[in-house]
């Protein structure tokens, strides 16, 4: 299983964040999430579209691939 960091941008657009970056807000408006748990062969643009549909918690940084599917 893999892992992918991402970054939402404060205007919405998600990409891919540095490997070292840090969870959480970003000195921007930035925040920097780790979805963990993703299966072979789901690639960074499957983890990204899925998480536009997913509302995270607030103050919780780090997510399981299968909540963003449920």
């Amino acid at each position: 299983m893999a892992s992918y960091m991402i970054k939402v941008a404060g205007e919405g657009a998600i990409t891919k964040a540095h490997r070292t970056a840090d969870v959480g807000p970003t000195s921007g408006s930035s925040v920097v999430y780790e979805i963990l748990n993703v299966p072979e062969g789901v690639s960074l643009e499957d983890v990204i579209e899925a998480f536009r549909g997913f509302k995270p918690v607030e103050k919780t940084y780090e997510y399981d691939y299968a909540a963003l599917k449920a």
